[in-house]
């Protein structure tokens, strides 16, 4: 048996191979140990605090990280039907996604929590009887787990108390570990990197800082006059002097004194400062799955960083969006609202293209417009109108013609002039048997009878003309051209 003693004076004793814990009561309390003996274990070298204050390329990696994530905003939905939902923006549960606290926005709850995760490999946040979501802070973070490494126990570290909030609602996340459900700090992994990088750092600024003015030895002449210890003590001091002193000047040289040049010609240059920072960032975003031509780590062409854009919310940040939602899915989003509701991040707003383009391509996806004029003047912040609730069709879209309003082609591949039904009928005839009636009318006609007497003799009512002459324009600038 493991016996862990925790500061309101309570003593567990937990079975290694069974995980099973028992508590008892002690009459006495004990020192607050600061963090569990587990978190302890499994705690990197690097701090996550003195790694975020360090660390340009784990700050630069995990916030690019965070930062795209809290822009994603929440959408919460009831659920009709399987293939039925209605957007619940007015419902509780949005409301507290979007505004948790007075002083706490969604964008900072869902930025917090990021860092948590990649700092720390694990999050949570605690929705409190009056509906207000609270985000734990890893350090004061207690889980714990049974010998299948499930989850049995959450707690929290407060004023050296550990408060039980196992049976409130949670939206809890943690990474894998070899012996318990809860994570392992990616700082682990990444502590031989980062603190390579550290080293390096400190290297090339003492390398700045001590490197000498001029690279070379001062060569006294075997004849010139003995020194006394305090011209030796005054010419060393004055040299020392020179040599801490600002950019330029020179040194006094005495005696017929020497500088013998050793320079090396090392420039910062040479010490491959930049490219010494750019592989730290492509390592620290390669650990954490993110393209490193995003954070500038690699270079890229305006192609692939698009490409990569487009990734950034798929592979790249797609995993955090589901752990997120199936987190907060699982029990505060339906404390909060029912169980017919849910929460998603709304991603496809992110990867979204311009208004432009997304018109394109739905309005031929769906053949025929998909937007009404109500829901188009919301997306510019308009108030409603009367009657701009129903889909407007243009006259010259068909069900079954146009592919889409835009792009003039028939379903077929041809011109914009809609399909003919051959089944369909005119004044009692089909196209293919009008066509034959008026092409022996017209013979008729062009034999000299009268029109009205050749389109009764063929079964078709005579129409009446207008009476103007058919007129033809051509272009003037074409020779020729004109009005005929």
């Amino acid at each position: 048996m493991v016996g862990l003693t925790y500061a309101s004076g309570e003593l567990v004793k937990i079975d290694p191979l069974t995980g099973v814990s028992g508590r008892a009561s002690l009459p006495f309390l004990t020192p607050d140990p600061g963090v569990p003996l587990r978190m302890a274990t499994n705690a990197p070298k690097l701090t996550p605090e003195k790694a975020w204050k360090t660390q340009p390329s784990l700050r630069k990696v995990v916030g690019f990280i965070a930062r795209n994530v809290a822009s994603v905003p929440w959408k919460v939905y009831e659920r009709l039907d399987d293939n039925d939902r209605e957007r619940a923006s007015g419902s509780i549960a949005e409301q507290r996604l979007r505004q948790p606290q007075r002083f706490l926005t969604g964008f900072q709850l869902m930025y917090r929590l990021t860092v948590d995760k990649c700092l720390y490999d694990r999050w949570a946040v605690l929705l409190t009887p009056d509906g207000v979501p609270h985000r734990i802070p890893p350090r004061a973070l207690v889980i714990e787990s049974n010998a299948m490494d499930e989850i049995q126990f959450v707690g929290v570290n407060v004023a050296g108390r550990t408060v039980d909030v196992t049976d409130l609602p949670l939206a809890l996340g943690t990474g894998w570990d070899a012996w318990s459900g809860d994570g392992i700090s990616p700082l682990t992994t990444l502590d031989a990197i980062l603190k390579e990088q550290a080293n390096a750092v400190e290297w090339r600024a003492k390398l700045w800082d001590e490197r000498p003015k001029f690279s070379g030895i001062v060569k006294r002449p075997a004849n010139a006059p003995r020194w006394s210890d305090t011209q030796r003590t005054r010419w060393v001091q004055s040299f020392r002097e020179f040599r801490a002193g600002q950019a330029g000047g020179a040194p006094i040289f005495e005696d017929g004194m020497e500088w013998e040049d050793w320079s090396t010609g090392y420039s910062p240059k040479d010490a491959m400062d930049i490219e010494g920072r750019r592989l730290t960032d492509a390592e620290v975003a390669s650990a954490f799955y993110i393209p490193p031509e995003l954070v500038g780590a690699r270079e890229g062409t305006f192609s692939n960083i698009s490409a990569f854009r487009q990734m950034l919310f798929g592979p790249a940040l797609g995993p955090h969006f589901e752990e997120f939602e199936q987190a907060f899915n699982a029990e505060v989003i339906p404390t909060l609202a029912g169980a017919r509701f849910y929460a998603e991040m709304d991603r496809q707003t992110a990867i979204n293209g311009s208004l432009m383009e997304q018109a394109e391509l739905l309005s031929t996806a769906v053949g025929g417009p998909w937007m009404t004029r109500a829901e188009g003047r919301s997306l510019q912040n308009l108030r409603k109108l009367d009657g701009t609730d129903e889909l407007i069709t243009p006259l010259n879209v068909l069900v079954g013609g146009q592919a889409s309003p835009q792009d003039g082609q028939t379903a077929g591949g041809g011109g914009s002039i809609p399909a003919v039904d051959a089944s369909a009928k005119v004044g009692g005839f089909t196209p293919d048997e009008l066509t034959k009636l008026v092409t022996a009318a017209g013979t008729l006609i062009r034999a000299g009878f009268l029109p009205e007497a050749a389109l009764a003799a063929v079964g078709l009512d005579p129409i009446e003309h207008s009476g103007l002459v058919p007129v033809t324009v051509r272009d003037d600038d074409k020779p020729g051209g004109g009005a005929a």
